[in-house]
């Protein structure tokens, strides 16, 4: 597995993509996800058993290597010499409207790249 991964990277890269492996971080994330989160109202008790009912919802970008990339372009965009190839994230990421999201979502954050991101025919799970 390690090789045919190495062997897409290789195969998907150009001259641009080499020169910015050497000056980035490489974050690799394979369980890439769309999550929910309930936000409680301030100052709830939680009790057992009880109703508690959310206050607002977000939508937002899961999985381990994500959450990795998120935090290193986080850290890494205070620097003075800011790029958008700083942090790049190795994923496979499904079609449809979950995969979209995922997509756009990352896209947003200054500093992290998806230039090795392989988008893939299975659908993203949620």
């Amino acid at each position: 597995m390690n090789y045919l991964w190495h062997l897409l990277l290789v195969s998907t890269m150009s001259a641009t993509t080499t020169h910015a492996l050497s000056t980035s971080i490489v974050v690799v994330g394979l369980n890439a996800a769309l999550q929910k989160r309930f936000i409680l109202p301030p100052n709830t008790n939680l009790e057992p058993g009880n109703v508690h009912r959310a206050h607002k919802s977000e939508t937002g970008v899961g999985g381990k290597g994500q959450d990795v990339g998120v935090a290193m372009s986080c850290l890494m965009s205070k620097e003075k010499q800011s790029r958008d190839d700083k942090v790049l994230l190795a994923q496979f990421l499904g079609q449809g409207p979950e995969g979209d999201a995922v997509s756009g979502a990352l896209r947003l954050r200054r500093g992290l790249s998806d230039k090795l991101t392989v988008r893939n025919a299975a659908p993203l799970r949620t």
